[in-house]
């Protein structure tokens, strides 16, 4: 099915640590500890990884999420900080369509990207509140442009399980964007960043699933 996701590791719903980010740090040293022992295998194992990673945006962040969990280390830190703070670094997948819809994409594809980008530095800026102000109004134009970008892509689409999907991610983004709004208010009134952390993680996984049928457009 065109809006299912890749199979978790029982991580907490709303976790955002980037494929990026991800590699860097753990993936990419523990490959080359493995390239030692046997390259050419290892070599298969790095292509499949990020193959998955292309098709189902958010898996690595989920396996590291799991085994951060069945390791026990939940309690020292912070997954919804941390996954938020690098969130921004997932990169973009290749758009292989030509003319108007490799455009139409490729706009969609940046657009998401500088979204979660935007999401990420939450935490720098929550403490100042002139600063997070100005950042809750970054996000809310980041937001309009990514669904002005999806809606164009939904109406240029031709009837199909594809244009479906994307209609009703659309609609479950939205009522993301509604609690997040709702998650912000409530922040100025209690403070609690966790939950404005939190509510921004889930966002983000919209985000990746948006991207998820987006590319499976393309």
């Amino acid at each position: 099915m065109a809006a299912s996701r890749w199979p978790n590791s029982n991580a907490p719903q709303g976790s955002a640590i980037s494929a990026s980010a991800t590699r860097q740090i753990i993936f990419e040293p523990t490959f080359i500890k493995m390239e030692e022992v046997d390259y050419a295998s290892t070599q298969k194992l790095k292509e499949a990884f990020y193959k998955v990673e292309k098709r189902y945006p958010g898996f690595s962040q989920e396996f590291i999420i799991g085994l951060l969990q069945r390791l026990g280390l939940e309690k020292e830190v912070d997954l919804f900080e941390t996954g938020l703070r690098i969130a921004g670094f997932q990169e973009g997948a290749p758009i292989h369509r030509t003319g108007q819809r490799r455009q139409q994409l490729t706009e969609l594809e940046n657009r998401a990207q500088e979204l979660k980008k935007i999401l990420s530095t939450i935490p720098d800026e929550i403490c100042d509140r002139r600063c997070f102000i100005e950042l809750i109004k970054l996000i809310a134009s980041a937001i309009k442009q990514l669904l002005d970008s999806v809606t164009l892509v939904y109406e240029s689409s031709a009837p199909g399980v594809h244009k479906k999907a994307l209609g009703e991610q659309k609609q479950n983004f939205l009522l993301y964007c509604r609690q997040f709004s709702s998650n912000l208010k409530d922040y100025f009134k209690d403070n609690k960043q966790q939950v404005v952390f939190n509510s921004a993680n889930r966002l983000v996984n919209q985000v990746n699933l948006i991207l998820m049928v987006a590319r499976e457009m393309n």
